[in-house]
């Protein structure tokens, strides 16, 4: 095994749980609402007229909506690979829900990536987005935070990381066509 294989190692990212049952939680309690307001506005001299009615009818709504979401993601295979990174280059798999803003599989080879960004959105930040920007002007959108990784941030530390030691040299990397820098404190590590 060569130390090329030990410090970059093959990375396979499958599907995070947390976003889907955050989700199933949140559906479930406003599926629960809605369906006791129907039920209020069907008829409203049932059981669920009185406050501990309410409460248990409520609680029974809300388990059957669990129920049907349990149903619902067990049929989804969070051990799927979503992401790998390797020497050669990025592999998209087709999105789940919304993990990729493309349709198909993309294996995107270290040569077509001209730069790869990372954005934090929303109002608390929670989405966090890894753009790579390929050279024929397209884009692929990953949303991190449904992957299953340490973090986000580091999930894109280590695409950049491969991507410095992997991509071959391209015309204008070159020092004699390279930009020219003012400041003799620049490293290089910030432009990618």
């Amino acid at each position: 095994m060569s130390a090329t294989d030990i410090d970059f190692p093959r990375l396979e990212i499958t599907m995070a749980k947390g976003p889907h049952y955050l989700a199933l939680f949140g559906a479930g309690a406003i599926a629960a609402y809605l369906a006791l307001r129907g039920l209020e506005a069907v008829a409203p001299n049932g059981p669920w007229s009185s406050p501990g009615g309410r409460m248990i009818s409520a609680a029974a709504l809300f388990a059957i909506a669990l129920a049907a979401g349990f149903k619902l993601l067990s049929r989804i295979n969070f051990s799927t690979i979503m992401l790998t990174v390797d020497r050669e280059g990025v592999y998209v798999a087709p999105p789940r829900g919304t993990t990729t803003s493309h349709s198909a599989a993309m294996s995107i080879p270290w040569s077509s990536i001209s730069k790869i960004k990372y954005y934090e959105l929303g109002r608390l930040k929670e989405t966090k987005i890894i753009a790579i920007e390929l050279r024929d002007a397209g884009e692929v959108r990953i949303h991190a935070n449904l992957l299953r990784c340490r973090s986000a941030r580091e999930l894109y530390e280590d695409i950049k990381r491969y991507r410095r030691r992997f991509a071959p040299v391209a015309e204008s990397d070159d020092l004699t066509n390279g930009p020219v820098y003012q400041s003799a404190l620049w490293t290089g590590l910030d432009d990618d």
